[in-house]
């Protein structure tokens, strides 16, 4: 069967293997619209480079390929949409993503094989875009929001629209990828049982943190998703696919205490055998005692916090709104509740000193952290941070497809990239080869496949 619309993960180097729900939303949202041929390729999964993945889309011949693109992708997104326009020159390629929700029209500048663009929310304005183009209906470019376009004299952008009733979207098509298809490589390289599956139960966040691409994605409007509708995804996921731990990607999970309250009461009412976890994070100052003990008491077991640095200078500097204080009390409460805690941390941040990143290894040392994940700074597209630099005449446009937390893009002055990759790698070593953190590291490693994941996951880490 021809599919009229294929979503793509493209070819690239990820450390983690996950099911892309953002894709999967986005095929929901086609089918209510009537558009049923439509699959999802994750060239992550199916290990596919660029020549396998290209073979592998004309063989599905697609009216319409869709790019899932992080800037890190930009170099495999341009290779593979250029040899598409070659073997497919009737199928339409579209880039979406959030690279190109940064980027805004300069992203058909980058993607010069790409027929279109959609940035931000596009489960409102791709179905609109498919009914035209498929089915030939009469709807104005101009009336499909977030979509990117030539109108033949330039590139327009139309405005961007936030889904404001997230229960409308439904469930992502689980369908189309299959958590236990997925092997044991999640997000947080670690876990506690199998299958795995993500799960979002809200979009956007109020927090202005210098460095973050978040609000460029999905603004600072914070929505919710009803409790109702997160439980019941809980439930399919738990009876149809066997999913026996779930990973919140939310970027403000722990906004409102009540809301974790009161999600934990009727997840504890549930007869499931489940652990989860947040990967992507929980926001420190909003934690406390109760909505712990909730979390520990319905199957939560561990979860990263964005530290960030060990200087408060630095801290002001990212807006983080934290002080250093405040952080030792909160991960000292975290450890109580009997939640194992990790940090990520940043380093190379513009404006931060040796001395800064020393104190930066050093707090993370001090305080009771299972892991500590230290990443590069990245010039993201969009960012305040980015912006900034730009302006001042440091750094010109990044070379996009180097915007990896393994790598170095920029360095601050001062401090030489060499330099920074190096202090990278020896905050990673002087953390993890305590004798207490390792045993802990090793002693929850799963099976071979899963020793064979984190030692890749370290070597790129380390040494790309």
């Amino acid at each position: 069967m021809q599919l009229d619309l294929l979503l793509v993960v493209p070819p690239g180097k990820s450390h983690y293997v996950v099911p892309p729900i953002g894709l999967g939303y986005l095929a929901t949202a086609l089918r209510k619209a009537g558009c049923d041929r439509v699959g999802i390729l994750d060239s992550i999964k199916e290990n596919l480079d660029v020549p396998r993945l290209t073979d592998r889309i004309k063989s599905l011949a697609p009216r319409i390929v869709g790019f899932q693109v992080f800037s890190t992708d930009f170099s495999s997104v341009r290779a593979c949409s250029a040899i598409i326009k070659k073997i497919l020159p009737d199928s339409l390629i579209i880039v979406g993503g959030p690279h190109v929700s940064a980027r805004g029209a300069d992203s058909l500048r980058d993607f010069p094989n790409a027929d279109y663009g959609f940035q931000g929310e596009s489960e409102i304005g791709l179905p609109l875009f498919a009914r035209r183009i498929l089915e030939g209906e009469d709807i104005p470019f101009e009336e499909i929001p977030g979509l990117i376009y030539h109108d033949g004299v330039g590139l327009k952008a139309t405005d961007r629209v936030l889904v404001e009733d997230l229960d409308s979207l439904g469930f992502p098509a689980w369908d189309l990828m299959p958590p236990s298809s997925y092997p044991d490589a999640p997000q947080g390289a670690f876990y506690k049982n199998f299958p795995i599956a993500p799960i979002a139960t809200s979009r956007g966040c109020p927090y202005t943190c210098a460095f973050c691409g978040s609000p460029v994605n999905m603004g600072n409007r914070l929505r919710f998703r009803s409790l109702g509708s997160v439980l019941a995804e809980m439930e399919f996921l738990y009876e149809q696919y066997g999913v026996r731990e779930f990973h919140f990607i939310d970027d403000m999970f722990n906004a409102s205490k009540t809301r974790v309250v009161e999600f934990c009461r009727k997840l504890g009412g549930k007869d499931w055998a489940i652990s989860y976890t947040f990967p992507n994070g929980l926001r420190l100052n909003t934690l406390d005692e109760e909505s712990l003990s909730w979390l520990k008491r319905t199957g939560a077991y561990a979860f990263t916090v964005g530290i960030e640095s060990g200087s408060q200078r630095i801290l002001d500097s990212m807006n983080k709104k934290l002080t250093l204080e405040m952080i030792r009390d909160k991960v000292g409460l975290i450890a109580k509740a009997g939640i194992e805690p990790s940090g990520f941390f940043l380093i190379g941040f513009p404006g931060e000193t040796k001395e800064d990143m020393k104190k930066t290894l050093a707090f993370a040392k001090s305080l009771p952290l299972k892991r500590a994940h230290f990443s590069n700074f990245l010039p993201l597209p969009g960012t305040e941070a980015t912006r900034k630099l730009i302006e001042s005449g440091e750094i010109t446009e990044p070379k996009w497809e180097e915007l990896s937390y393994s790598r170095t893009p920029y360095s601050p002055v001062g401090i030489t990239k060499d330099e920074l990759k190096a202090f990278q790698r020896r905050a990673f070593l002087e953390f993890h080869l305590r004798p207490k953190i390792l045993l802990k590291m090793l002693g929850e490693i799963k099976s071979l496949n899963h020793l064979k994941t984190i030692v890749i996951r370290a070597k790129d880490y380390l040494f790309s």
